[in-house]
């Protein structure tokens, strides 16, 4: 009999961060270097990173995504976010 091996639904994560997480911090470093400066890209890369692994500390794979559709931020592939009322009214919004 063979062994199965434990890590076959371990998740691919590159520096602790899952690559769409990856992904975001590469969009938001390739602003700052055409913006700004490389000292600056490399503070929002170093800063979001130990940021997102705080807040994806404990939490299940995908969360980000997750966070961004709850906002309302419209993600290829996912059903349309709700859009967000401000404000209950009885009556009808003409717009």
């Amino acid at each position: 009999m063979r062994k199965c091996l434990r890590t076959i639904d371990k998740p691919l994560l590159l520096f602790g961060l899952e690559p769409e997480d990856v992904g975001i911090l590469a969009l938001a470093c390739g602003a700052m270097l055409i913006l700004f400066d490389t000292f600056y890209a490399g503070l929002v890369f170093f800063g979001g990173w130990m940021f997102l692994r705080l807040i994806k500390q404990g939490k299940p794979q995908g969360y980000v995504i997750h966070l961004f559709y709850k906002y309302g931020i419209r993600i290829k592939g996912l059903i349309e976010p709700p859009k967000i009322i401000s404000r209950y009214s009885v009556f009808r919004r003409e717009d």
